[in-house]
């Protein structure tokens, strides 16, 4: 008969299943529910049959691809139970956003970058202990929640390339332990929240390519730790604060598109810079001296600006250079072949007033662009050093309603 060795395969299979249920910590009933409403938020077909903590059946990628990652993450440490801790699925072309996600209280990190979310940032995520959301490169709306204010254990924050707007909450000034803000490419308005002023655990600040109003606040001389600041064409205007000379672990600074007229900042104690990008800032004088002892200076870009006077003679120490970009200025005097071939990478000196005593002492070597570089004579319709270089000039970004540099099509790297 087929029922009784139907029953007794019932009963072996049940008791396999027991084994392994009471052989090894599991996730709760209540995370494992948790899971399944957060899989039918975002369209992630997960498989309910085998426990999440398991490793199988798609809970992990066991050979991820970078910026692909697969991933749920438990913590089995716990006496006869595991707790998720950590979500990752990028690129996975999810839709919704969970607001479940504070019923997985053990949950430190969710990155859902590079998907289709849409909709709003959940108010109820300001119950979680999140350290990292990620949420970088969606389709989501709305404003930030104040509630993300509430998550003090929270060390990065992450939503560029979105379509968020309004003002920032204040309310995020109080995320006492955060290390990263990323909120650039969005319609975000408003002046940034004094509030800001006590986050001085911060070490990267991103808010380019959105709508903000009013100055660069002096606060940001509290953020003594701040290694990476990105303030590219984001709405501010100037002046650069002078105080900012006290940030002294900066190692990337990137500035453009600011009205106003502005002097050079005071950047001679930043002795760790590896990118300073100061770009259609206004900024008048000379370039500094002290800019050549910036020995692990890799991108120097100062285009765009109404410098004046002669590239120092001593910025032939900047061997370690791979792009210096000094073009749209009034610069004046000889460039010197000390410089353009000591400079390890490329030169463009465009759109400026040299003079030229003997040109065929410059090495090009085709990584030096002085198309329209000097004024008079000797000028006359001749571009030196022109042959593979790109030709550079004034670009509109077509994201942004507003005459800014394009920042995608400029300058190589930035």
């Amino acid at each position: 008969m087929i029922l009784p060795h139907l029953l007794v395969a019932t009963l072996i299979a049940s008791t396999c299943f027991t084994t392994f249920a009471f052989g090894a910590p599991r996730l709760p009933n209540d995370e494992v529910e948790a899971l399944r409403e957060i899989g039918r938020t975002l369209g992630k077909n997960w498989q309910f049959d085998v426990d999440p903590c398991s490793g199988e059946l798609g809970w992990v990628t066991q050979k991820p691809v970078k910026g692909f990652e697969n991933n749920v993450t438990c913590d089995c440490t716990f006496s006869n139970s595991c707790h998720v801790v950590s979500i990752v699925l990028k690129s996975q072309n999810l839709s919704g956003v969970p607001p479940e996600l504070g019923k997985l209280p053990y949950l430190k990190e969710i990155d859902l970058t590079r998907n289709y979310l849409n909709g709003t940032i959940p108010p109820e995520w300001g119950s979680t202990q999140l350290v990292n959301i990620s949420l970088l490169g969606n389709r989501l709306t709305g404003s930030i929640p104040k509630e993300l204010g509430n998550i003090t254990t929270l060390g990065t924050l992450t939503v560029e390339f979105n379509q968020l707007s309004g003002n920032l909450p204040p309310e995020l000034g109080n995320l006492s332990h955060i290390e990263r803000l990323g909120f650039s490419s969005n319609n975000f308005t408003g002046e940034l929240p004094t509030t800001f002023s006590k986050l001085t655990t911060l070490k990267e600040f991103r808010i380019s390519d959105n709508n903000f109003t009013g100055t660069i606040p002096n606060f940001i001389t509290n953020w003594a730790n701040l290694e990476k600041l990105e303030i590219l064409a984001s709405g501010l205007n100037g002046p650069i604060p002078p105080g900012i000379a006290s940030l002294k672990n900066i190692t990337v600074l990137r500035i453009s598109d600011l009205n106003g007229t502005n002097t050079f900042p005071p950047v001679n104690n930043m002795r760790n810079l590896e990118k300073l990008i100061l770009r259609s800032c206004n900024i008048t004088g000379k370039i500094p001296e002290y800019l050549s002892n910036m020995t692990e200076l890799k991108v120097l870009d100062l285009s765009f600006n109404r410098l004046s006077g002669e590239i120092p003679s001593s910025f032939k120490k900047l061997s370690g250079l791979d792009f210096m970009y000094l073009t749209g200025n009034l610069l004046v005097g000889p460039i010197s072949d000390q410089i353009t071939s000591s400079v390890g990478g490329n030169i463009d000196l465009s759109y400026n007033n040299f003079t030229f005593e003997n040109t065929g002492a410059l090495s090009c070597g085709g990584k030096l662009n002085l198309f329209r570089s000097s004024f008079g004579s000797n000028n006359s319709g001749t571009d030196l050093c022109s042959g593979s270089t790109t030709c550079l000039k004034r670009a509109f970004n077509p994201l942004k309603n507003q005459g800014t540099l394009d920042t995608k099509n400029l300058h190589g790297p930035s």
